[in-house]
């Protein structure tokens, strides 16, 4: 028989009393806790306790028996609440545990005061404010001073942990070597495991900090150590535990099939123990392998659903190095600000914790990642944040990267005056990646360059990167072709003066002339009439322009880069466009897609505006991951410059301290009036209006695809020619004009 079976027979006794009943259940439920079924320990607690944030039921109980329960209650708090990510769960935690260690200390009962201040400290240290545990951990040294007891063990492994997590390796080494004797002696195999798997953890660190071999086999050894104790102790969660470090440790000695089968199998463990908290620890895990491995985009999405895990608990530190993994993740997919967002996230809520490794870590974080996107001020600030946070660790790794990142922000004074001033295209997207190299290599050639694409794609934007990257020592000088009349376009390009122009173009008298040795950017080509199409041809066939006042023409230097939104192949069928011209213009020919065909592009963007503008406006709104994640799917007709122009009108009327999350974004992407902004996505809603709209660009869709046919709209859209003609004529009037006028049929003058 062993000792739960006869924990259960005896509680079922009805010779004990109360008392005893009750000091029977809590030795179960801690004998079910050593060995990680924490639900199989509240069910033990039968009467006594049943849930988290529920006070035990002590009436009746001697003071000593009532601390037994409140204590029980309160460790199996904090390990069910960290399991199930319960918020708030710890604090009960911790104040059930306070409470019984008054009490053992009121009756001088040393051991169970040491027990309950180890408890105390393991709810600190999940939450990641390590001075709290020290503290508590100091208390229960001073109290188990003269025994070698169990919980003397655990309150030196307990100490082992929060030195590590602190980065201060060495000393959670020696104190571990110090308690080893004590845990050689145990006869427990829970405590047995734990201690050989913290030793394998810390050794595991040191070893890749320090490039030791040694170490990192040695921490194989005792984690196969840990293994055998824990089986022995039937201890699941502890042995779930150990394969996700095993994950961790091989996956660092770059041994990845390895590392994700010992993943799997602790994920399984967790899974199957209804472990969410440690299961997104392994998720995080996981996370850092597929990094390593170069899958940023498995990576991010295993990085998310980690975070989101967390996020429910009050576990920070956790939650703050999964922040910092999903950071490293989105700046890898070219996710820039996001990533920025959430690493700087993760410094505040570690630093609420008090865990200054992982808050320092972060700020390391930002600077190695997004380091090319910083100002020089940022990248010092970051990096004096993180030297103090570090200030203590003993992390030969971290330490490292601290000196890594003291050059790299020597080198970005250095680099200060250096700075280029090109414009910058945000992107993530690998159509815009490819894009831009590509204009790129055709940046240092002299040839015309043609760029097209929808209004608001960056066409200008663009041509100014191309200038910036030629090296020509030139002005770039742009000129929209529809903003003027013929005349006055005339006038500008070509240096004529012509009657009552004269004033008007006073200011900006011979463009090419000024564009000398640099870039003439013509927007909207297709609005130049023929004559003037015939004198752009000339100008780039042969250098030649006209100048006020002189006789002839002369050579000018200037590199033309055109774009349209207009299709020109279209215009030269028509006879409107110069298809000797097209030909020129189309040397390197670069077509910006739309916004909503660049997806990764769109949160990128709206990341951006999003800092940019409330930094400009100075302004506290903030958009949530998740909102910027959802922006991919608004309708952006008016591709970046209506995304801007939305952020821009949220910031702006806004409350400040206002926060827009996923589900305003979702409102504004359904609806097709649009006449809220996110911060408040439901303003003027009306339904009939918002489904008469939706109707009409149905309509408008059916009867563009269909090039003006009615019947063939209606077939589309599945409804009868008369119930569309119907439409057309009652709701939808101002659609009449997509419609491909009526032909009159001839009559037959032959009759039967």
């Amino acid at each position: 028989m062993n000792l739960t079976t006869k924990l259960l027979r005896d509680i079922d006794n009805p010779a004990i009393d109360q008392a005893e009943r009750a000091r029977l259940r809590c030795r179960l439920a801690k004998q079910l806790e050593d060995s990680g079924d924490y639900e199989a320990a509240r069910t033990a607690m039968g009467e006594l306790w049943h849930r988290i944030g529920d006070h035990p039921h002590v009436e009746g109980l001697d003071e000593r028996t009532a601390a037994e329960v409140l204590l029980r209650a309160g460790a199996l708090s904090g390990w069910i609440g960290h399991a199930s990510q319960i918020d708030g769960a710890q604090e009960i935690a911790k104040d059930l545990i306070s409470k019984s260690a008054e009490t053992f200390k009121e009756l001088k009962a040393s051991e169970k005061v040491g027990e309950a201040y180890v408890d105390l400290a393991i709810c600190y240290w999940r939450e990641g404010a390590f001075d709290e545990a020290r503290v508590a951990l100091d208390e229960a040294l001073t109290q188990l001073a003269d025994e070698d007891s169990e919980q003397k063990a655990r309150a030196l492994i307990n100490s082992g942990i929060v030195e590590m997590h602190s980065g201060k390796f060495n000393d959670a080494l020696r104190i571990l070597t110090e308690a080893k004797p004590l845990f050689e002696k145990s006869q427990n195999h829970a405590a047995k495991g734990r201690f050989h798997g913290q030793l394998a953890l810390v050794l595991k660190k040191l070893g890749v900090a320090e490039g030791r071999e040694d170490y990192t086999d040695r921490a194989l050894v005792e984690f196969a150590a840990c293994c055998y104790h824990l089986e022995q102790a039937g201890n699941t969660h502890g042995r779930a535990v150990t394969e996700n470090n095993l994950g961790s440790l091989l996956y660092i000695k770059g041994k990845f099939r390895e590392a994700h089968e010992h993943l799997d199998r602790a994920h399984l463990l967790f899974t199957s123990l209804k472990d969410a908290g440690t299961a997104a620890q392994v998720e995080d895990t996981r996370a850092r392998l597929l990094l390593a491995q170069k899958r940023n985009a498995e990576a991010e999405k295993m990085s998310r659903a980690a975070v989101r895990t967390l996020e429910k608990g009050d576990e920070n530190s956790p939650l703050a190095e999964a922040l910092t993994t999903h950071g490293v993740a989105l700046a890898r997919l070219g996710r820039y600000d996001e990533s920025r967002l959430t690493l700087e996230r993760a410094i505040f809520i570690a630093s609420q914790a008090g865990d200054k490794e992982g808050a320092g870590l972060a700020s390391l974080t930002i600077i190695e990642e997004l380091n090319d996107r910083l100002k020089v001020e940022e990248i010092a600030n970051l990096y004096a944040q993180a030297d103090e946070l570090l200030a203590d660790s003993q992390n030969p790794d971290t330490l490292a990267r601290l000196r890594a990142c003291a050059r790299r922000t020597l080198e970005a004074g250095r680099a200060r005056n250096r700075e280029s001033a090109t414009p910058k295209f945000i992107y993530a997207d690998e159509q815009t990646v490819e894009l831009l190299r590509t204009a790129h290599r055709i940046s240092t050639t002299n040839a015309p360059v043609l760029i097209t694409g929808e209004t608001g794609t960056g066409k200008e934007l663009l041509a100014r990167m191309i200038h910036e990257w030629s090296g020509r020592a030139g002005q770039f000088v742009a000129i929209n072709c529809a903003a003027l009349t013929e005349t006055l376009l005339e006038s500008i390009l070509f240096g004529h003066r012509r009657g009552s122009f004269k004033d008007a173009v006073q200011d900006h008298i011979g463009i090419v002339h000024q564009a000398a040795g640099g870039t003439l950017f013509l927007d909207e080509i297709a609005e130049l009439n023929l004559a003037n199409q015939g004198k752009l041809l000339r100008l780039i066939e042969n250098g030649e322009a006209q100048a006020i006042g002189s006789a002839g023409p002369e050579h000018v230097d200037v590199r033309i880069i055109a774009s349209s939104n207009r299709n020109l192949k279209e215009l030269v069928a028509q006879k409107e466009f110069r298809d000797d011209l097209l030909y020129r213009l189309n040397t390197f020919h670069l077509e910006i897609p739309p916004l909503r065909k660049r997806q990764e592009d769109i949160s990128a963007l709206a990341a951006h505006f999003a800092k940019e503008i409330a930094e400009q406006h100075n302004r506290q709104v903030r958009f949530t991951p998740d909102a910027i994640e959802a922006m991919r799917r608004l309708p952006l007709r008016g591709n970046t410059r209506e995304l801007r122009s939305l952020i821009e009108r949220t910031v702006l009327t806004a409350t400040d301290g206002t926060q827009i999350n996923r589900e305003a974004v979702e409102v504004l992407a359904a609806r097709q009036t649009s006449k809220a902004a996110l911060d408040d996505a439901w303003a003027g809603c009306s339904f009939e209006e918002e489904v008469l709209r939706y109707e009409a660009s149905l309509v408008k869709l059916a009867l563009d695809s269909s090039k003006g046919s009615v019947t063939r709209a209606a077939r589309l859209l599945g409804v009868t020619h008369q119930r569309l003609c119907s439409m057309l004529q009652g709701r939808h009037k101002d659609l009449l004009q997509s419609k491909k006028p009526t032909q009159k049929r001839k009559r037959s003058i032959i009759r039967k």
